[in-house]
């Protein structure tokens, strides 16, 4: 069976095909860093969706990567194992429909 395993950084999600967009901002004098992991990803019944992880930090852009990190693979391993919390190599399995998923494809 297949598995969903984290990426180990940024650059691994960069190879399966995310993308990643960093920004900062200043509200109110505080600055904030923004990193956003994502991807678009076929439904073959609903058309393309954005599939994402984002990360912020008052630190630096290093702290906000790492968090778009932690939040991608969190979101991989719930889409793909099937529920919340699920470990790094967890099994994928169907979904709710019965549909089976390609990890980072589908």
């Amino acid at each position: 069976m297949a598995t969903v395993t984290d990426f180990a950084n940024v650059a691994a999600a960069n190879t399966a095909g995310y993308t990643t967009v960093q920004y900062n901002m200043v509200s109110q004098g505080q600055r904030t860093y923004v990193t956003k992991l994502s991807k678009w990803i076929n439904q073959p019944l609903s058309g393309y969706f954005e599939f994402a992880g984002l990360g912020a930090s008052t630190v630096d852009q290093a702290t906000a990567d790492t968090n778009a990190l932690t939040a991608l693979n969190a979101n991989r391993r719930h889409r793909y194992a099937a529920a919340p919390g699920q470990p790094s190599g967890a099994t994928v399995v169907p979904d709710m429909h019965g549909d089976t998923h390609t990890v980072d494809v589908n």
